[in-house]
């Protein structure tokens, strides 16, 4: 199992190398270019991108908090701490890993069944990109997006509204049938009310897009890019796309999807994979110490010792319920 998963990881990273390596050749980007292009670099815009990369995670953890409570009663503390954890386990992991160890880190503290807590997390992403489609009208407002980027969204959003249909049916009850682990995953899908998640979809789903936008544009002053807000969620949206490649912590594929974003700008392609670049590295690596600051305070799963932080009893459970292993 560990060979396997390590394996995994290496050709993850090995597929994003690749496609980081495929942009550079077919954009012919000169080495020493490239690095005479960080030899001026501002640091404090990359502090500030630094800083809002926690700020991004606490918006992310409020939305997952918001679609967790009814099924799990955790403090925004405790969800935030999850969420830095599964972070932390993405960049090791390729293909977002570290989302389905977030829900064995709660299943194990709490005693839920993991495939309601997955059923939750399906919920959570499937906002997350909601909340991207929503975004993307208020910033039109501010400026005219490129044809790529108003066909990715419509495309985005034609698949947002299919498995939305896709929930809302699996959550109404209409399919019934099925093994235990397939209804625990429907109890998870309908925790929430509708009205609760019209609230999340409008209101909280697309702050975490509207704000990474703005900490873009501002991190860009570090090598002197003026980008607007149409600029700056182009090469969000780029590479968030780019990520299909399952490559752990997006290495390589977050660079070349980011990258050609900013060159149809006509930005310098040098400066261009240099910001791409740093600006990754300020998303990762706060991120990544946070969950493994958690995981060494709370290190009850990975080393069986006791967490410091309190989490909620395991709920009381009918003999139909009992929680899966």
């Amino acid at each position: 199992m560990i060979q396997r998963l390590w394996l995994r990881t290496v050709l993850g990273l090995l597929a994003g190398m690749v496609a980081a390596a495929g942009v550079v050749v077919y954009l012919g980007i000169s080495q020493q270019e490239l690095v005479a292009s960080l030899h001026n670099v501002s640091r404090e815009p990359l502090f500030f991108a630094a800083a809002g990369g926690l700020v991004l995670m606490g918006l992310q953890a409020l939305r997952w908090w918001i679609v967790m409570r009814p099924l799990l009663p955790l403090s925004y503390g405790q969800a935030f701490r999850a969420m830095m954890v599964g972070f932390t386990f993405n960049v090791l992991l390729p293909a977002r890993g570290g989302d389905l160890l977030r829900v064995q880190y709660l299943g194990k503290r709490t005693g839920i069944s993991r495939a309601k807590l997955l059923g939750t997390e399906i919920v959570d992403f499937w906002s997350d990109k909601w909340g991207w489609v929503a975004s993307f009208p208020l910033l039109c407002l501010l400026g005219s997006p490129p044809s790529w980027l108003f066909r990715a969204v419509t495309l985005m959003g034609g698949l947002v509204l299919g498995v939305g249909i896709l929930l809302f049916l699996m959550a109404s009850g209409l399919l019934r049938r099925g093994p235990r682990w397939l209804t625990n995953l429907r109890d998870g899908f309908a925790a929430n009310h509708w009205k609760r998640l019209l609230v999340i979809e409008t209101v909280i789903a697309p702050l975490p897009w509207l704000w990474e936008t703005f900490v873009i544009a501002m991190a860009g002053h570090a090598l002197g890019l003026e980008l607007t807000p149409m600029q700056a969620f182009a090469a969000l949206t780029a590479f968030n796309i780019a990520t299909t490649v399952p490559s752990p912590g997006n290495a390589g594929s977050f660079e070349a999807g980011g990258t050609l974003a900013l060159i149809a700008f006509g930005i310098p392609k040098e400066i261009a994979l240099a910001f791409i670049f740093l600006y990754h590295l300020t998303q990762v690596v706060p991120g990544f110490v946070g969950g493994v600051l958690v995981l060494v305070m709370e290190g009850e799963t990975l080393f069986g010792k006791k967490s410091v932080f309190h989490w909620p009893p395991a709920p009381a459970f009918t003999p139909q319920e009992l929680p899966e292993a």
